[in-house]
């Protein structure tokens, strides 16, 4: 008894030890490297780290300490590698991580591969495709890594709790311990190697089972489902149901879960399996549903890239239509050969999970580069006039697409420098003038012109009463802005008003006449306010910046309130200095 207590105790003081390892890197690399070292290098260095310990500490219940290292240093270092490789496609490894796909695919290589791993540990090299310990391994790690992050919420709470009720009697140190970043990632960290460690001891209570049998009881609510969508579509029809891509995001998402549920129910061996006739025709029935939810979904993408031509977005959608298109014939072909189709179905699995690490691998080489494959394509659209100039995704290739968008940018430069590309040109301009995306796409802001103006200034009441509404104001409002000025009109404020007021007043001096503020209710659950202020510039208005202090009522009592009690003007004293002709303008 005390040898086994002593092994748990070692076990656990491995698990914190390693956690709260974890939570010093993180510091590290958060609040030192990421000041002083190059962003690619933290970038590697944040990949290695948190591939490194998320699969030791996932492998460490059921593996040797020195196996689960090792496997976890090879993981981690080819994750590393390949994901500072993607990011090379980027001249700031942060356009890498804020577009998303090449993290997912990262994520991927860290963590499928660990199944796999556990298994040849434990069984021998010919374990790799043995099932049952692939399907039983990979479900533990989820419900573990689950369960110790809940468990990491509780640490939290209890310590938040305990250090507002120290400092009610004036011991202060473990509230401000618990804000420094320190204290919270190594107490982060520490707390989740710990948690790991005791729902493995567990493992026979906390185990997957329970999660699995309940996930069971959704197949038929999901084959229903999709059954009765597949059963309405024709009488739906498909025009206008491909609008968009978001259809086919959702019949991607849809076979996801179907492929989820079937490899459920199928579970590890025929001896855990759903038993019933009536369960197991569900299953092959909902199996031999998934292909067409897939094929609608590669349709889906398919008619967006004919129309509109290739986006990173549309790459990494093609690719999980194929994924999704690849779960579903294997099913369908699994359940179509009769007997034995349940072990075809987990056989096919095996390979479908290791196809889906060559592709995350492939995803961040020079063979699957998604932003060239995007830049080209459109550069081919144009050359092809199969897309006018207003069309081309100028500001995408120069702040989105990387390296390849900029080399693609460069050369349609070159080509609307060309007699008979004067669009193109103007488009360009129009790009370099504008700071923000907004102002590139509506760099008119396009406004409504006189006759919808009318309208508005019928709709739009005005503070203070008497007054009207400042010629070319409403004029000067771009299409967007005045269908939400009409939109917020038709709202009524609890006291019955217009859910709209214009405000006039001489917020600047320096300028000539009053400024204007559209105060609108934005509608919805709660109800906010939207401003919009405008401000003379020459013979028109313009959009200058401004800023918003405190909470304040919500916009319906707020319009009330101007009506009943007017509005103050509150000075707030601007300095600025000035050398040059340049000044710097300090806020209040």
């Amino acid at each position: 008894m005390q040898t086994q207590e002593a092994a748990m105790l070692r076990n656990r003081a491995l698990h914190v030890a390693l956690g709260a390892l974890a939570g010093l890197a993180g510091w590290v690399l958060a609040e030192i490297l990421a000041e002083i070292a190059a962003a690619r290098t933290v970038l590697g260095l944040a990949t290695l780290g948190a591939a490194f310990f998320g699969v030791v500490l996932a492998m460490l219940t059921d593996v040797a300490p020195r196996r689960a290292i090792a496997a976890g240093a090879g993981v981690a270092g080819v994750t590393a590698a390949l994901v500072v490789l993607g990011s090379l496609r980027f001249d700031d490894p942060q356009d890498f991580v804020a577009a998303g796909h090449g993290v997912l695919a990262g994520l991927v290589l860290a963590s499928l591969p660990v199944p796999f791993l556990m298994a040849v540990a434990r069984g021998g090299r010919g374990a790799w495709a043995d099932y049952p310990a692939l399907f039983l391994h990979s479900w533990n790690i989820v419900v573990r890594y689950a369960a110790a992050a809940l468990f990491v919420g509780v640490v939290w709470a209890v310590l938040i709790l305990s250090g507002a009720l120290l400092r009610l009697v004036g011991i202060e140190a473990l509230a401000n311990l618990l804000e420094e970043p320190l204290a919270i990632w190594l107490i982060s960290g520490a707390a989740l190697g710990l948690g790991l460690a005791v729902v493995g001891e567990l493992s026979d209570l906390v185990s997957p089972y329970l999660m699995l049998r309940l996930l069971r009881l959704l197949l038929p609510v999901v084959l229903v489902v999709v059954l009765v969508f597949l059963a309405a579509l024709p009488l739906r029809g498909l025009s206008g149901l491909f609008g968009n891509l978001s259809p086919g995001a959702m019949f991607m998402a849809m076979a996801a879960v179907a492929v989820g549920l079937i490899a459920i129910a199928v579970d590890q061996s025929e001896a855990e399996a759903v038993q019933g006739r009536l369960m197991q025709t569900m299953v092959r029935a909902l199996a031999l549903t998934v292909p067409v939810l897939a094929g609608l979904a590669v349709w889906a993408v398919a008619l967006r890239v004919v129309q509109y031509g290739w986006t990173p977005g549309r790459v990494a959608a093609a690719c999980g239509a194929g994924v999704s298109l690849g779960y579903g014939l294997a099913y369908a072909l699994a359940v179509l050969r009769g007997a034995r189709w349940m072990g075809h179905i987990r056989r096919a699995n095996i390979g479908l999970a290791l196809g889906l690490i060559v592709l995350a691998a492939l995803w961040q080489t020079p063979l699957l580069n998604a932003q060239a494959i995007a830049a080209q394509s459109q550069q081919a659209r144009y050359a092809e006039d199969r897309a006018m100039p207003e069309q081309m995704p100028l500001w995408e290739l120069a702040h989105d697409w990387g390296r390849p968008g900029l080399a693609v940018l460069a050369e349609l430069r070159d080509v609307a420098a060309l007699p008979g590309q004067e669009a193109l040109a103007r488009r360009f301009a129009a790009m370099d003038r504008a700071p923000q995306r907004w102002e590139f796409d509506d760099p008119g802001r396009t406004p409504i012109g006189a006759a919808r103006a009318v309208g508005l200034a019928a709709a739009l009441p005005v503070w203070p009463e008497g007054r009207s509404a400042p010629e070319g104001l409403l004029e000067s409002l771009s299409a967007p802005e005045g269908q939400m000025v009409l939109e917020a009109c038709a709202r009524t404020t609890p006291a019955g008003n217009p859910g709209c007021l214009l405000l006039l007043a001489d917020l600047v001096p320096q300028r000539d006449g009053d400024e204007a503020v559209i105060v609108l209710s934005s509608g919805g659950r709660t109800r906010g306010v939207v401003t919009l202020v405008f401000a003379r510039e020459g013979a028109g208005w313009t959009t200058p910046d401004s800023r918003s202090d405190g909470e304040g009522p919500e916009a319906g009592r707020a319009i009330d309130l101007i009506r009943q009690e007017g509005v103050a003007l509150v000075p707030l004293g601007l300095s600025a200095l000035q050398f040059g002709d340049r000044r710097i303008f300090l806020y209040p």
